[in-house]
């Protein structure tokens, strides 16, 4: 074992881990008689898998020598769930992860799936352990050679899997991933669970997606610069291959602090993940389109609407309120969307509401102002079925 955990002075509950003679993250272990709860913040720098399962095998051991038989592992982290998930634990998505102390061990070695089985064993893997946490799935037909061919030149990825999600009866769409060994199938599942509660959410417009890919189709994706991007009239969303690659996600958790800072993007609470605000902001600007095409005067009202709650006459106002020589109404709406929503809101205003989108479905307890007047517009000019 090549990870050790070292007490941190003043916080008995708080370990620091060290691999190699880096420090490499914390964990806080709280042990109370025969249960425990374990969380893993990991920091930025060179990373292995077999560090992180070390890293959790050592911290349930020390559980275990504590006097606990249960451990429950807690956070968002899809990579770091991944990785519990091989030693051991189980549960569904957004949920604790729950394990006997005596369960968990390290993964056994084992070869390279993408060369040991067929690709169609490969999908059915995938399948499975997709229904493993509550996401039906079945394996999607393999294409013809041509067509693996295109999809391999315009996705930028190699081979893919895909599976058939039937979010209501008779209603599909697709969610395609890299045929890869490293692949996390959590991600995966996140994915098919947040995009067939959006699309069923909005059936009128549902028929705009068809696909959801995780891939590397544009340079945005393949440099990092975009978590997702829409295709425009094409009934797609495309997703991030990080969100699905473990080593991937390796690599751009080493890579994030020499990259140029960019406006940033709102992050969800808990327990949603990156994943789902994600796949929430792509669909809704899907659904944003299909809506301004169906119903474009009403589509203008319900901007009018959500800038008056701004103190402007449109939220398109309040994207233009950053300039030094701007109104100042537009100044202080422009800081109540960068304040309650995120600086990435203020980028135009198709970002700003599919930030206000992903916050409202991806919503905690309680919310801002402008994502719970949001919320309401959405009801009211979008209600269910229409």
């Amino acid at each position: 074992m090549t990870v050790e955990l070292q007490p941190l002075a003043g916080l008995h509950d708080v370990l620091e881990v060290w691999a190699d003679g880096i420090r490499i993250g914390f964990v806080r272990l709280a042990v109370t008689a025969s249960a425990a709860t374990m969380a893993v913040q990991l920091e930025a720098g060179p990373l292995l898998q077999d560090d992180i399962a070390d890293l959790v095998v050592a911290t349930v051991k020390r559980a275990g020598d504590e006097g606990a038989t249960d451990i429950e592992f807690a956070g968002e982290s899809v990579l770091l769930r991944h990785v519990a998930r091989q030693v051991g634990f189980r549960g569904g998505l957004r949920v604790p992860l729950q394990a006997k102390v005596d369960d968990v061990a390290p993964p056994a070695p084992f070869p390279d799936r993408a060369q040991v089985a067929d690709r169609q064993e490969r999908v059915e893997w995938l399948v499975a352990a997709l229904r493993d946490v509550k996401v039906d799935a079945t394996a999607a037909r393999p294409n013809r050679a041509f067509g693996r061919l295109a999809k391999r030149l315009v996705g930028g990825v190699g081979d893919t899997l895909e599976v058939i999600i039937e979010r209501a009866p008779g209603r599909t769409y697709i969610i395609s991933v890299p045929d890869r060994s490293d692949l996390m199938p959590e991600a995966v599942a996140l994915a098919g669970d947040t995009a067939t509660s959006v699309l069923n959410r909005f059936p009128d417009q549902a028929f705009a997606v068809k696909f959801v890919y995780f891939d590397r189709a544009s340079y945005g994706l393949k440099s990092g610069r975009h978590a997702g991007e829409t295709e425009g009239s094409a009934p797609a969303v495309r997703l991030n291959v990080n969100f699905v690659a473990f080593e991937e996600q390796l690599k751009m958790m080493s890579e994030r602090d020499a990259k140029q800072r960019r406006p940033t993007s709102a992050r969800p609470p808990p327990p949603f993940t990156a994943v789902d605000a994600t796949v929430a902001h792509e669909l809704w600007h899907k659904i944003e389109s299909v809506f301004e095409a169906q119903h474009y005067k009403a589509s203008i009202d319900f901007r009018r609407q959500l800038g008056l709650h701004l103190g402007v006459e449109t939220v398109e106002q309040a994207v233009k309120g950053g300039p030094n020589n701007a109104p100042a109404t537009w100044k202080k709406a422009y800081r109540r969307l960068v304040d309650e929503v995120s600086p990435y809101a203020v980028t135009n205003r198709r970002e700003a509401t599919a930030e206000l989108f992903k916050l409202w479905w991806c919503r905690g307890g309680t919310t801002t102002p402008v994502v719970a007047r949001f919320g309401e517009l959405i009801d009211e000019f979008l209600p269910r079925g229409r």
